[in-house]
C-alpha cells in the first residue's frame, strides 16, 4: 500500500491517544502539602513504528515521534484535617513528526487544549492513612487545529473527564495506586477536509501502580493501564475504531531537596487494537513547591 493511500486509510485514527495528558503517575493522588502551590513541568518523548487497524498490523514502518511539554499548576486548599481541594490547570504543547509510511500525514507543532481540573483528596481513617480521590477535568478547544491537517494537537471540541482514585498503603513502604476515569466528548463539527461532523463515544481508562519507598526521598513504581472505548462516527459513518490499548510503566521519583522533586518514567504499549503502537516512551517531570 502506498503512503498516500495509507494516510487516507488511517486518517480518523492519526492523532488519537498521541498525548495522554491525564495519565497519572504513582503517587499523584497523595496530597500536595496544605497551602502549597505546585508547578509541574513535563517532557514526554514517544516513538511509534507500527500502526494497527481492528487488531491487525497494517504497517510496521508507520513511524511517529512526539516531543511534548506540559505545564501544570496545582494549588492545595485544605478544607479540613483530612480533606484537600486541588484546583489546577494543564497546558500541553510540542510537536509531532512522521516518517516512513506515515510521512504523508506530515508534521505538526503548536499548543494543545487547555485543561482545567478540580480534584478532591480525602485521607481515610485507616491504619496507614489510605487516600480516596475524585477529580473533574474540563478540556477546552483552545489548541492548534486545522481541519485540513491529518495531525492536530487540538481536538476542536470540549471534553469532560471524571476520575476516581484509591490509594492503599500496606505499610510505611508499600502502596497500591488504582485510578479509573471516563471521558465524554462534544461533537467536532469541522472534522477533516470536508468539515464533517465527528462524534465519539465515551473513553475509559484504568491504571494501577505498585509503589515501594526505597529511601525517605526516593520511590519506585511499576504498573500500567488499559484504555478502551472512544469509538467514532464521521458524517454518520461508523469508523469501527474502538480503542483497546494496554501499556506498562516504570517510574522513579526522587526529592532533590524538600521542595523540588524529579521523576523519570519509562514505558511502552503492550497491545494495541487501533492506531499507533508506542515502542518506547520517556516521561520526565520536575515539581517545584512554593
Amino acid at each position: 500500500m502506498n503512503k498516500s493511500r495509507m494516510a487516507l486509510y488511517c486518517l480518523p485514527f492519526a492523532f488519537a491517544e498521541t498525548v495522554r495528558a491525564q495519565e497519572t503517575a504513582p503517587g499523584d493522588y497523595e496530597p500536595v502539602p496544605a497551602g502549597k502551590t505546585a508547578l509541574l513541568m513535563y517532557y514526554q518523548h514517544a516513538r511509534s513504528s507500527s500502526f494497527y487497524r481492528s487488531g491487525h498490523r497494517v504497517s510496521n514502518d508507520f513511524r511517529m515521534r512526539s516531543d511534548m511539554g506540559l505545564l501544570r499548576l496545582v494549588q492545595s486548599v485544605p478544607l479540613s484535617d483530612r480533606l484537600y481541594w486541588e484546583p489546577q490547570a494543564i497546558l500541553p504543547f510540542g510537536q509531532l513528526r512522521t516518517a516512513g509510511d506515515a510521512s504523508a500525514l506530515g508534521d505538526e507543532s503548536g499548543s494543545g487544549d487547555l485543561n482545567l481540573g478540580s480534584v478532591f483528596k480525602l485521607r481515610l481513617p485507616t491504619r496507614q492513612g489510605d487516600m480516596l480521590g475524585l477529580g473533574v477535568f474540563v478540556q477546552a478547544p483552545t489548541g492548534s487545529y486545522d481541519r485540513d491537517d491529518a495531525l492536530n494537537l487540538g481536538e476542536n471540541r470540549w471534553r469532560l473527564m471524571l476520575q476516581g482514585a484509591y490509594v492503599h498503603h500496606f505499610d510505611e513502604r508499600w502502596a497500591l495506586d488504582t485510578v479509573a476515569d471516563i471521558s465524554w466528548y462534544t461533537r467536532n463539527h469541522d472534522y477533516g477536509p470536508t468539515g464533517a461532523n465527528q462524534k465519539q463515544k465515551a473513553r475509559y481508562e484504568y491504571q494501577a501502580f505498585l509503589r515501594y519507598q526505597l529511601a525517605p526521598a526516593t520511590t519506585l513504581g511499576f504498573g500500567g493501564g488499559y484504555v478502551t472505548g472512544a469509538r467514532t462516527w464521521v458524517a454518520g459513518d461508523d469508523q469501527d475504531d474502538e480503542l483497546k490499548t494496554s501499556y506498562a510503566r516504570l517510574t522513579l521519583t526522587h526529592f532533590l531537596v524538600p521542595d523540588l522533586q524529579a521523576q523519570v518514567q519509562l514505558g511502552r504499549d503492550m497491545e494495541v487494537e487501533q492506531g499507533f503502537k508506542e515502542r518506547a516512551r520517556l516521561n520526565l517531570r520536575l515539581v517545584k513547591l512554593f
